[in-house]
């Protein structure tokens, strides 16, 4: 074949890559582009050449793409160049980030007659996974929450196949179903469909593979009218939960080839479990930093933010904090050690939870100090009503390997009326009252209302 027969061939093989192809001279002038230059600098083919290269790239990357290339040119390289990232596009259209290597066609095969004359072939693929997976990085880094690092996961399919339909469906921090991805994938998605694939592969922790026609009568319909054909439901761990999320990707009647997606599904899946993962362990040390060890109580800290969201949801009716103060049990310490202390205060927190109402809060301050949140409360008698129920508690004899330990306690009641809760404020009452309990001698309780 004659070389004009074989750069004829070539440059239509080039027109159809879905990737960038240019040729440049030594200058830096394009001399052809194939079509995807579009997507990739912003240009058109007829626009692109005859300009310089150097006008579709970043300023910070200029100066190390001239040194290559020009080593390039002058064959002063004496190894294969290999692919390097330089961000291509212009402060119009944008930067994109695009993994590029280049060949040198000799000089002798364009019919120059110097070294320096070759031409240099650019090859470019845009690298949305890298640029995807740069952004996750940077935003776990900051501390994100996982829910908007979750909604960047479709994505990765998105770029490559934009007309089809990703989502992902998860449980989010508070374990209400959240789904992320395309509108369509996620109108689908959240259905109530026991036997959607997503469910189903939620369930089983296998894959799972549905023509439409294999849907619900109601899911069938809802697909058919996006004109899908059919779906993939890829089921990912989720440690938190002890549950699975489930990404979703949807085939198209003019695309149905569901093979396509497989790469980026596997780095849908890849990214995900990253995400759940991280999601757990920071969950973990956010716990266990309002969480008390010895007890397994909510620590000071946590009674603090608690506290505090009932103060801005400006709680109704009446809100009460008692304070619990021990009374005999510095005694158990000097008698018989702190090991035997630490667990009669462990006994303590349970028997206090044991005698609370749904939705209140028990926390170990420190010590042998512990408090108890109490929203609604009807009146100030219902406050009291609960003091005398864990002072109850207290006083039986406590049971610690073969010792038979009996204590008891002081609280300290301070409520605060409807719609008004300072927490500063109730926190201090109920101190006060506490020491007016303790002063007025030992398995007392004394009440403090705030005024309105």
């Amino acid at each position: 074949m004659e070389s004009q027969d074989r750069a004829r061939w070539a440059a239509e093989a080039f027109d159809r890559l879905a990737d960038l192809v240019v040729v440049i001279d030594p200058s830096g002038g394009v001399v052809y582009a194939n079509p995807f230059a579009r997507r990739m600098i912003g240009v058109v083919v007829d626009d692109a050449v005859g300009h310089n290269m150097a006008e579709f790239l970043h300023p910070d990357d200029l100066v190390r793409a001239i040194r290559v290339m020009g080593m390039m040119v002058d064959r002063a390289m004496n190894v294969p160049v290999t692919p390097a990232v330089y961000r291509l596009g212009s402060e119009e259209t944008g930067w994109h980030p695009v993994e590029i290597n280049a060949s040198v066609i000799p000089a002798e095969a364009t019919g120059g007659d110097e070294p320096g004359e070759g031409l240099v072939v650019i090859f470019g693929r845009y690298s949305g996974d890298r640029e995807l997976q740069d952004r996750i990085m940077g935003l776990l880094v900051a501390g994100t929450s996982a829910t908007s690092l979750i909604e960047l996961i479709p994505e990765f399919g998105g770029w490559r196949h934009p007309l089809d339909h990703y989502g992902v469906f998860y449980q989010g921090d508070d374990g209400s179903a959240l789904g992320a991805g395309s509108d369509v994938a996620c109108a689908l998605g959240l259905l109530d469909e026991p036997e959607a694939p997503w469910a189903r592969a939620a369930r089983s922790g296998d894959e799972v593979t549905a023509s439409v026609a294999d849907l619900s009568p109601t899911l069938r319909a809802a697909a058919e009218a996006h004109g899908l054909s059919e779906c993939w439901a890829r089921p990912i761990d989720d440690p938190l939960f002890e549950s699975r999320a489930v990404i979703v990707a949807w085939g198209r009647v003019e695309a149905p080839v569901m093979e396509v997606h497989r790469y980026a599904l596997d780095t849908m899946a890849r990214t995900l479990a990253l995400v759940l993962r991280w999601r757990q362990q920071v969950t973990g040390l956010r716990r266990a930093a309002r969480r008390d060890p010895l007890t397994g109580l909510t620590n000071r800290t946590g009674f603090w933010e608690v506290l505090e969201g009932v103060g801005s949801e400006q709680a109704e009716p009446r809100v009460g904090v008692l304070y619990v103060d021990l009374d005999g049990f510095k005694g158990v310490n000097d008698a018989h050690g702190h090991r035997t202390g630490d667990q009669v205060l462990a006994l303590v927190g349970s028997r206090i939870s044991g005698g609370l109402r749904p939705g209140d809060v028990v926390a170990r301050l420190g010590g042998d100090e512990f408090a108890v949140l109490c929203p609604q409360l009807l009146d100030d008698a219902a406050a009291v009503t609960i003091a005398e129920r864990i002072m109850g508690a207290l006083t039986e004899p406590f049971q610690v390997g073969d010792l038979e330990v009996t204590i008891g306690a002081s609280v300290g009641i301070a409520t605060t009326p409807p719609g008004r809760l300072d927490a500063d404020e109730l926190l201090d009452a109920a101190d006060r009252a506490l020491y007016q309990a303790k002063g007025e001698g030992r398995g007392r309780w004394h009440l403090v209302s705030v005024p309105a």
